[in-house]
């Protein structure tokens, strides 16, 4: 949790440099990806690269993406996790992390990340935890386990969530 900070302070600096690609969307065969305040663009593993030539004078279809947020909240004490994904905005996600883990018993749950499009990852170690998110499972996973193995020992994955944005049906 301490190592959590400094990761939100990193992602804040990120935040800055990715501004410009937020303001003017994501180029095709791409979709947007954002979490704390960052925002990037991802490749679409659906999108046919071959069906654009450079030549074409054919503009490309717009993609139309909603993205969806996912949370993580804990009860530290009790080890009680509780989460939500594929909610449509960070408050109704927030808010149904903190719902869940109380409905797992928790007395004092509190919220720990929450992102969107893409996955968060909590990992524990001997003497504390922490919390990171990526693009995907594996990204979120790595991210962490540089945090924790870095000051304590014994770190392994105790729990992940992953909230995709979707295409809007209709769109093309």
């Amino acid at each position: 949790m301490r190592q959590l900070k400094l990761t939100v302070f990193s992602l804040s600096a990120l935040a800055l440099h990715c501004a410009p690609a937020h303001a003017q969307g994501c180029p095709a065969g791409t979709y947007p990806m954002s979490g704390n305040g960052v925002f990037t663009c991802l490749p679409d593993p659906n999108y046919n690269q071959q069906q654009q030539s450079p030549q074409s004078a054919t503009p490309t279809p717009v993609r139309a993406w909603e993205s969806h947020w996912g949370a993580i909240a804990t009860d530290e004490p009790h080890g009680v996790v509780g989460s939500s994904s594929g909610v449509r905005s960070a408050e109704k996600a927030e808010r149904k992390a903190i719902e869940d883990c109380k409905s797992k018993g928790g007395s004092n749950c509190k919220l720990q990340l929450s992102y969107s499009n893409g996955c968060g990852a909590l990992l524990v170690g001997d003497k504390t935890f922490n919390l990171n998110w990526g693009g995907s499972e594996k990204e979120a996973i790595q991210k962490a386990m540089t945090v924790c193995t870095a000051s304590d020992t014994g770190c392994h994955v105790y729990f992940t969530s992953c909230s995709q944005a979707a295409r809007l049906s209709g769109i093309s």
